[in-house]
């Protein structure tokens, strides 16, 4: 394999790597209404003052999409790790134990 096709191959595995992004832990909102319980695997669950829900989600182009019975809420994955939701509100991440 010549330097041109090592180049290729790693830029390739960069990208494929981007788009198969996934988030993987807690995310809370200042008031702790809400909790976000991303698993690696595209699965969410979404608790809301004491009430759990699970749904699907997929991260592309900085947005975090999560699906339940259909519907689909965009949120936008921000450059600081948080996460921006509606009205408004952040999720930040849990800070690990």
């Amino acid at each position: 394999m010549n330097i041109r096709q090592a180049c290729f191959a790693g830029a390739l595995a960069c990208l494929l790597a981007a788009c198969g992004q996934n988030l993987n832990g807690v995310y809370k909102d200042d008031l702790g209404l809400q909790k976000y319980e991303f698993q690696g695997n595209g699965t969410v669950y979404v608790s809301t003052m004491g009430v759990t829900r699970e749904a699907a989600y997929t991260v592309e182009d900085k947005k975090v999409k999560i699906t339940k019975d259909g519907d689909t809420l965009i949120y936008d994955l921000n450059d600081d790790g948080t996460i921006k939701g509606p009205l408004g509100m952040t999720l930040k991440p849990e800070p690990a134990k």
